[in-house]
């Protein structure tokens, strides 16, 4: 017989993001806290920064998100704790996966063309 873990498995063909979930419920909880922090810090930064350096914060952005997506799944597949009030709320925990994955799907897609920008340079026709 098979196990649990077994039968909610996706079937889905693999992709970038299923690989990008698998690593984050593989990662050490101390490596998805440094990334939410570090993507916050850039979040910051990105107020802050002259234009030229804030093309360097977008990846740490998309980082970001990859820690804060990744520290929700896994409050969301843990036991539920005795306490209620230390859960995060299951429409809640679905809005901020969301939120987290659609920043850092931006904020990735704009390095590559801000990269793309800068190897090409201006092009004149």
């Amino acid at each position: 017989m098979r196990d649990q873990s077994e039968l909610h498995r996706p079937t889905d063909a693999p992709n970038v993001y299923a690989a990008l979930a698998e690593l984050a419920r593989s990662a050490p909880d101390g490596a998805l806290a440094t990334a939410a922090t570090v993507g916050l810090l850039a979040v910051a930064g990105l107020l802050f920064a002259p234009w030229g350096g804030r093309a360097l914060l977008l990846p740490l952005v998309a980082v970001g998100a990859f820690g804060l997506w990744g520290i929700v799944e896994r409050d969301r597949g843990s036991p539920a704790p005795t306490d209620s009030a230390t859960r995060i709320g299951t429409p809640v925990a679905t809005a901020v996966q969301w939120l987290a994955v659609a920043l850092g799907t931006a904020a990735a897609v704009l390095a590559a063309l801000v990269l793309l920008g800068e190897l090409f340079g201006t092009v004149i026709s």
